[in-house]
């Protein structure tokens, strides 16, 4: 869930500092939006069929994992004046983002009984998503104040950091250590 609404708020602040490259990076017109946004559907479309069989593959931590890093390396691609690497950058987070957000609510599904599923994954929700909304809020103002070649980068790293977070436990896994269980950390 971290990782997931941490992706949201690196999308939402990623979503505003798109304009700032589209007119000052790549000095087109605000049509071009339409273009990287739909660069960016087919990614996720591609994200969508191939989830199930990576997460099957990789495990879902994993899987999180992976698409947070894409996603951040994504977000600070944008920051390059380049007319490929914009359209490039949009097809990654609609590949990588949907990775995170799949990811979390599948691990929900599995985890939690079936009885609070519901109000589970509704909660889920709220904690996902509404970080995306502040983001959106705050990130106009971000844009006025910092230049979008800086910006995005820093933006971008954030979700990386989270990947290495999701990852360590694979990575511990993978090499004979397991993580303790919950009971024996006082949870």
């Amino acid at each position: 869930m971290l990782a997931a609404g941490t992706a949201m708020v690196c999308s939402g602040l990623g979503s505003s500092f798109l304009y700032a490259v589209v007119d000052r990076g790549l000095g087109r017109a605000p049509a071009f939006l339409g273009v990287l946004y739909a660069v960016q559907g087919a990614g996720s479309v591609a994200a969508g069929l191939l989830a199930g069989p990576l997460m099957r593959r990789m495990g879902v931590r994993a899987y999180a994992a992976a698409g947070c890093a894409l996603f951040g390396a994504a977000l600070a691609l944008r920051a390059l004046p380049y007319d490929a690497a914009v359209p490039a950058s949009s097809l990654a987070v609609g590949v990588g983002l949907p990775g995170i957000l799949v990811a979390a609510l599948t691990a929900v599904q599995r985890e939690v009984p079936h009885e609070p599923a519901g109000r589970v994954a509704a909660g889920t929700n709220t904690l996902v998503y509404a970080p995306s909304a502040v983001a959106m809020g705050v990130g106009p103002a971000l844009v006025a104040a910092f230049d979008h070649r800086l910006a995005l980068p820093v933006v971008g790293a954030a979700a990386p950091a989270t990947a290495v977070a999701l990852a360590g436990p694979v990575l511990r896994a993978r090499s004979g250590r397991r993580d303790r269980p919950a009971e024996q950390c006082g949870r």
